[in-house]
């Protein structure tokens, strides 16, 4: 009798391992479809911020969870990215599932490619995804190449490019004043270091009163279509007038102060091989209107 009961339960465990073997054959981890909403936010301490949406592909018979997936994302073998989402993320079966990962981006290890870039409508990416998966418990990864759009890359390459000496406010002075309005003098130069030459198609910002942009001082905008080599310095010179008043009325302390901050924020638009990119400048001045002085804060305190 105890014979019989062994070779049955060595028969059901043979049976369940023979099962889970088959089980285990037929599944299948989920699957990186695809990129969306590629977006920059922040840059921060010389790495900027984004977020993509990645499609997720659960193709089992089955629902899984997923947890502390991340992302390495590769061009020419250099690392571009670096994402996680801590969140567990439910993968229903048979569906699709849009997963958010902040990522940190670096787009200066794409900077040597920039010519080659932007020929193309698009650019192979190299996707190293990881993650544990409820199915056994066991972590996996797998490399998926995908092809992301130029035009989501540009801007922030180009923008990181000419960030600091490509494009600054070199000088704003006094010109004339009176009790309704303050004319300025200002100085804007531009340098091309980027890799091929660019049109300077023209330049505009706004003025504000504090760092919050809440009162507007003043608008400019100036049309160049200027072509600058690489290399080339260009200086971008107008006048500006601003609201005395308006700026009487961002606060009574810097009335008492004598001076007054002003935050300038703007861009260059320039033409690449047919993109039109925005290129930001942002900047705080210190203006004292008794001595007729305007301080650049170049750490933009």
């Amino acid at each position: 009798m105890k014979r019989i009961l062994k070779s049955k339960i060595f028969i059901v465990i043979i049976t369940i391992f023979c099962v889970g073997i088959v089980i285990a054959q037929t599944i299948q981890y989920p699957e990186f479809k695809k990129i969306d909403s590629f977006e920059i936010h922040s840059f921060e301490q010389g790495v900027f911020k984004a977020s993509i949406n990645v499609g997720i592909y659960n193709p089992n018979w089955f629902s899984i969870r997923g947890k502390e997936i991340s992302f390495k994302m590769k061009y020419k073998n250099h690392i571009i990215a670096i994402g996680t989402s801590q969140e567990q993320i439910f993968f229903k079966r048979k569906s699709e599932v849009g997963l958010p990962v902040e990522l940190n981006f670096y787009p200066d290890s794409m900077s040597n490619d920039l010519r080659t870039i932007l020929l193309k409508d698009s650019i192979l990416i190299q996707t190293e995804l990881t993650g544990a998966f409820t199915i056994f418990g066991i972590n996996t990864s797998k490399t998926i190449d995908t092809w992301l759009k130029t035009d989501d890359l540009l801007n922030t390459l180009i923008s990181q490019s000419m960030e600091g000496d490509g494009l600054k406010l070199n000088k704003v002075n006094f010109i004339s004043a009176d009790v309704q309005t303050s004319r300025f003098g200002i100085v804007f130069q531009i340098t091309n270091t980027l890799s091929l030459p660019f049109e300077l198609k023209n330049m505009q910002f706004d003025l504000f009163a504090e760092k919050e942009q809440k009162n507007k001082l003043a608008k400019w905008k100036f049309n160049i279509n200027k072509v600058i080599e690489v290399n080339q310095k260009e200086e971008v010179t107008g006048e500006v007038d601003v609201n005395n008043l308006a700026t009487a009325l961002s606060g009574i302390t810097k009335v008492l102060k004598g001076k007054f901050d002003y935050y300038l924020d703007g861009f260059a638009v320039i033409a690449l091989k047919g993109h039109e990119i925005q290129v930001p400048i942002r900047q705080h001045l210190l203006v004292d209107p008794i001595a007729r002085k305007v301080t650049i804060i170049r750490d933009n305190e």
